[in-house]
Order: C-alpha cells, then sequence, then structure tokens
C-alpha cells in the first residue's frame, strides 16, 4: 500500500478511492464523494495523493448536525486529544469499532487528570476485566493504548491490528 505514497503522477480522486476501497478502505454508505470534496478540492487530492484521502476517509463530517465517520476501516486521530476525562473512553469505542467488535469492549471508564499527572482506562472484554495506568504528557495520548489493544487482537485471534502513520505534524 505505501507505494501509492511515491506516486509522482497526478491521480484522480475518483481512481485513488478506487484503490483504496480493492484494499478494503472505503467510504461509508451514508456519505458521499460531493461531501469529501466539499471539505478539500479535486486539485488537493491530486497535489497530495492518497496521503490526503486516507485523511479526509479517516476524518469525521458533520451531516444533519451528526458527526459521522467517512469510513469505518480508518482514523485519522489527532494524537494532543487528551484534556479530560472521556477522552479515552472516546479513544476506546473508535478501535472497538475499528476492530469491527473482536473487541467487543464494555463498560469503558476513564480517568484523566493532567495537572496531578494520573489517567488510566478501565472496561470488560469477554467477561474479564482490564484497568491499565496510562501516561501523562501534557495532552498527548498515551501511545502504549494502541500497542496493548493490539496485544488484546493478537490473543483473539483478530487478523486486524492497528497501526500508526506519525504525519510529523
Amino acid at each position: 500500500m505505501f507505494r501509492f505514497f511515491k506516486s509522482k503522477k497526478k491521480v484522480s480522486f475518483s481512481e485513488q478511492l478506487c484503490e483504496l476501497q480493492k484494499i478494503g478502505i472505503e467510504l461509508n454508505s451514508n456519505l458521499n464523494e460531493e461531501l469529501i470534496l466539499a471539505e478539500y478540492s479535486e486539485e488537493e487530492f491530486e497535489n497530495e495523493p492518497y496521503l490526503l484521502l486516507l485523511i479526509a476517509l479517516g476524518s469525521e463530517l458533520e451531516l444533519n448536525e451528526n458527526y459521522n465517520n467517512c469510513s469505518n476501516e480508518i482514523w485519522y486521530l489527532d494524537t494532543e486529544c487528551i484534556e479530560d476525562t472521556g477522552d479515552y473512553v472516546r479513544i476506546a469505542e473508535r478501535i472497538k469499532d475499528l476492530s469491527k467488535n473482536y473487541l467487543d469492549l464494555k463498560n469503558i471508564k476513564d480517568y484523566v487528570d493532567i495537572e496531578n499527572q494520573e489517567a488510566s482506562i478501565s472496561f470488560t472484554l469477554d467477561e474479564e476485566d482490564y484497568c491499565w495506568k496510562l501516561e501523562v504528557n501534557d495532552d498527548w495520548i498515551d501511545e502504549k493504548i494502541i500497542v496493548k489493544f493490539n496485544d488484546l487482537l493478537e490473543i483473539k485471534n483478530s487478523n486486524n491490528r492497528v497501526y500508526i502513520l506519525d504525519l510529523r505534524g
């Protein structure tokens, strides 16, 4: 898949979307291409082929006053997103969705106190309780949480994994 990023020729938005669909990254059925093109121009997609489309598909769009994930196969997460209790719950719920419920997390709760350098998340998976202490680094996510969720996916013999592409932004 990473050969997409090395492409120097102009690749149309439609071609990029088609190629990503071939590897299973699709636009959710409740959204359409026009909504994506309302956020970015076709020229922008051609200037940043695949990378910008992956970002767009991993984002949320507002539709009828609700925020909708553009795709259920990819997530564009700003890792500078931890401000208060509830932020890690949101992350765990999105990872649950991305895992296609292999990680059928229940009773998800978190605690975040940046000032006192304390954070944790707890949940139940397959009737087993988990509680992870998380590192606090200002408002940045503790990326070890991704490793821990991948460990759980491996234990469950899922082929799904969470991968991180650092955009150096």
